[in-house]
Order: C-alpha cells, then structure tokens, then sequence
C-alpha cells in the first residue's frame, strides 16, 4: 500500500498513463509475467551514471536501451550488445525499428545518452575492433563483477 510521499504523489499524476494499458495488456495476457519498474530504481541508474562522470549532468532519467541493459546484466552471466555504442556504419537511426533519424537519439537531448555511452563502453570487455566494426560490446553479468574495496 503507497502512503504519502513523491511515490504517492506520482501515481496519483502520473507522467504517463501507464494503468490503463497495463490493466488491458493483462485482460488479453493474465498469464504472461509482466513487471513495472519502481522509479526509484530509474534515478538509482541515475545516480549511477553521475557517481562515474566527472562533469555534473542534467538530472534527466536514463534510457530504456540502459535500463534493458542493466537488467540483462542483472539475470545473465555475459551480456553481448549491438550498436548501442554506434560503430563506424552509426547513422543516426533512432530505434531499429523505426525509420526517424535524428543526431540527438546518438549523442542524446533528453536522455544522459552520452554518459550512459561511455560507462557502457567502460565496462565494455569485447575488442574495440567490434566497437568499432560492428558496435558490439561484452558486458560481464553483475555475478562476475568483482568490486574491489
């Protein structure tokens, strides 16, 4: 149960309304695990990316392309990841499944895209060849991450 508070207060006006698809998406698929994310856990991956940049930056939340990308790193061993990092072939396709081209969905407007380009390219432990040649990254699953003290 949500007592007062900023969570309270956002479910009450919301940004988007997210309820009236969810209770119809479960109405056509009540079996089908289905997960919404706390926000909190979206300014938590904020605050990621700000505690592994020097320069402050805008206080906008992540991408959802960062946001899938944590949460593979969170259920898999060896996560392997095209083109989030453009390679040499970049052309500022926005979503691979649409056609809207724009330089800011590479370098980012909205989203610290940026930011999150380079902690990703940091953790990166594929050759910069695949970066490079076909914007391949390998991310070590958070199991084999070892953090040092």
């Amino acid at each position: 149960m949500l007592t007062e508070g900023p969570l309270l207060q956002w479910y009450k006006n919301p940004d988007y309304n997210l309820f009236t698809p969810y209770v119809e998406y479960r109405r056509k698929h009540p079996v089908q695990p289905f997960y919404i994310l706390h926000p909190k856990f979206i300014w938590q991956l904020w605050d990621l990316i700000q505690g592994n940049t020097l320069e402050p930056i805008q206080p906008n939340p992540p991408s959802s392309g960062f946001i899938g990308i944590l949460m593979m790193m969170s259920l898999c061993d060896e996560v392997h990841v095209y083109e989030y990092i453009p390679s040499l072939r970049q052309t500022d396709l926005c979503h691979y499944h649409e056609r809207y081209y724009d330089a800011a969905c590479t370098l980012g407007a909205y989203h610290p895209l940026l930011y999150e380009k380079l902690l990703v390219q940091r953790i990166n432990k594929g050759m910069d060849v695949d970066v490079q040649k076909k914007g391949k990254v390998i991310l070590p699953g958070f199991s084999a991450i070892k953090c040092d003290e």
